[in-house]
């Protein structure tokens, strides 16, 4: 008896192992650094959607404190031990080409073919992940980093309008001013964003391009005017003490109305409505003067490096990215436009300032352009070395050492040039 009761859970057992294997065939951990706030629920909420539309698969987070930069750093360390993440959490352009180059990722056009890549992504971010006619990655979301926030409250008291001109703006910065309000918030972080507009306002998109494939030197008078521009318009209005500031405590210079404007990424609403702030009523948005008809992205994406312990589960993984539930799951929490444009507005439940954003997405898309953060197209040496130029023009913005920025960062492009260093981004 008691040995037919051992069969019995013998075969149980065995029963259960079975179908354990046959639910799960294929496992998939992911790396990423979003570990706070909504962007913790976002990719939580989005790998339990992907278990939802692949049980045969076991998804799993591991979370990195950091950034990309401690992200690359494990993932080196990772390559040498040949046991990379089946999927990471990626910048686009320069960084993913690096890997690329390298021999790291593998190339994913069966997935990319799977959720039609090439029409439900931008052109912009399509040619920042394909390299060679191969795909590599697959664009998650979409924050814009081109878009001023303001304190509604204040516009409203003194009847300002949101500048569409530089010329409009410095009469919004005027009016502020004789009232005793900053009306720029700023810190060093994300000091590049507010580069951007006058970037585009004198350069085009072609210009700024060019100035991300190398081919425009940085002592063109263009590149100059652009530095001028930056330092009369929006340097000239920054609260006072900005360079001690972090970029938190910037925004809450707007919420304690000490300043009127901001600009460092849309990431900065979940911050806002975290103070208690209500969108649409206690503050809003608006395109910086310059870039009406061009958006100007911050993206994270998901990548699989090669030589990983599950192909498939990686690639089920990239399905789910990819595909209309999956962003919109991701995005909800995240608060950012979802990188697949078949995605529609629905998901943000008629946030004014996230639905309106997602509506330039569509127009942008269609009669402008949208442009990766210029972060993504430089060499990593001299995108380090253009924002502690743009820091330093700003915190003494005089022609001498603005014949310095230039001249520095010409050298290192000469010298990145010569080494074949960029990539030509032309065809974005």
């Amino acid at each position: 008896m008691y040995r037919n009761k051992r069969l019995v859970l013998g075969l149980i057992v065995a029963l259960v192992l079975l179908m354990s294997a046959s639910v799960s065939i294929h496992a998939a951990e992911l790396w990423h650094y979003w570990l706070s706030g909504g962007e913790k629920e976002a990719i939580e909420a989005f790998v339990a959607k992907a278990g939802e539309m692949y049980p045969e698969c076991e998804f799993s987070l591991r979370g990195i404190p950091g950034s990309s930069a401690e992200i690359r750093r494990q993932l080196g360390a990772a390559f040498m031990a040949n046991d990379p993440p089946e999927v990471y959490q990626s910048s686009i352009g320069y960084d993913l080409k690096s890997y690329v180059d390298a021999g790291r990722l593998e190339p994913i056009d069966d997935v990319w073919a799977a959720i039609n890549g090439d029409e439900v992504f931008s052109e912009g971010l399509k040619n920042a992940v394909k390299f060679d006619g191969h795909a590599y990655a697959i664009p998650l979301n979409t924050h814009v980093a081109s878009q001023i926030f303001y304190n509604k409250a204040i516009f409203d008291k003194y009847n300002l309008t949101p500048p569409t001109t530089w010329d409009e703006y410095k009469e919004v910065c005027k009016v502020l001013e004789d009232n005793g309000i900053a009306p720029f918030a700023a810190s060093p972080t994300g000091i590049t964003y507010r580069f951007f507009a006058p970037l585009i306002t004198v350069l085009g998109p072609e210009g700024y391009l060019a100035l991300g494939n190398g081919e425009l030197a940085f002592t063109d008078p263009k590149v100059r005017e652009v530095f001028k521009l930056y330092g009369d318009v929006i340097v000239s209005s920054y609260m006072f003490g900005w360079s001690g500031y972090g970029w938190a405590e910037a925004a809450d210079e707007v919420i304690n109305g000490h300043a009127a404007m901001y600009l460092n990424g849309d990431w900065v609403i979940a911050y806002f409505e975290q103070a208690g702030w209500v969108a649409g009523e206690d503050f809003a948005c608006f395109p910086a003067p310059g870039t009406e008809n061009v958006i100007i992205t911050m993206v994270d994406a998901l990548a699989a490096p090669k030589n990983s312990r599950d192909m498939e589960g990686a690639k089920k993984l990239l399905l789910a990215a990819g595909s209309i539930e999956g962003q919109e799951t991701f995005n909800k929490y995240k608060g950012s436009v979802a990188a697949n444009l078949s995605v529609g507005a629905e998901i943000f439940d008629n946030h004014p300032i996230l639905t309106e954003t997602y509506n330039r997405f569509q127009k942008v898309n269609e009669e402008g352009v949208i442009l990766p953060n210029l972060s993504f197209m430089l060499p990593p040496s001299l995108n380090n070395e253009l924002s502690k130029q743009i820091e330093m023009y700003a915190l003494n913005p005089t022609d001498k050492v603005l014949d310095s920025v230039l001249n520095t960062l010409e050298g290192m492009r000469q010298e990145l040039i010569a080494e074949d260093a960029f990539v030509k981004w032309s065809d974005l």
